[in-house]
């Protein structure tokens, strides 16, 4: 994730932007229990991104959570290992991580999605994106490109 987030930065020092551009950093937590620090990581690199003018939009623990809240509204942890067959049962095919298609396959679902991340959201009294336990802010972008749509 820090990783990401200083290419992101190099990036941005090396374009020529002007004040009206947004610079998003968008990624997922990777729990991994052999790193004890991998908590911390996370909320360091958003703040990290948050630091050098990025807005963030992340996932905890997978970005496909940000996927089945387009179906329904997801409060309670789920294996990484069954996002895939929950993904394929909801699509009616074969999920496939980096699909190309899969924004078109959820478009018309934006507003659910939308509105699930958000109620999800609320659920946490202080948000804390490392202890949120699912959350997601990726429809944060997603409501920002859809305000350049016109209706």
């Amino acid at each position: 994730m820090k990783s990401l987030v200083e290419k992101a930065i190099e990036l941005k020092n090396d374009s020529e932007s002007d004040e009206k551009d947004r610079f998003w950093c968008v990624f997922d937590r990777d729990r991994n229990d052999k790193n004890p620090h991998e908590a911390q990581i996370f909320n360091a690199a958003i703040t990290l991104a948050k630091t050098n003018g990025f807005k963030v939009a992340y996932s905890n623990d997978a970005f496909e959570l940000w996927y089945l809240l387009h179906f329904h509204f997801y409060n309670t942890g789920i294996s990484r290992k069954d996002y895939q067959n929950m993904l394929t049962k909801l699509l009616g095919h074969k999920y496939e991580k980096n699909s190309e298609t899969i924004y078109e396959e959820l478009k018309d679902r934006h507003q659910d999605e939308i509105k699930h991340a958000k109620r999800l959201l609320i659920e946490y009294d202080r948000p804390n994106p490392e202890t949120d336990y699912p959350s997601t802010t990726v429809h944060l972008p997603v409501e920002e490109l859809n305000s350049f749509i016109p209706d």
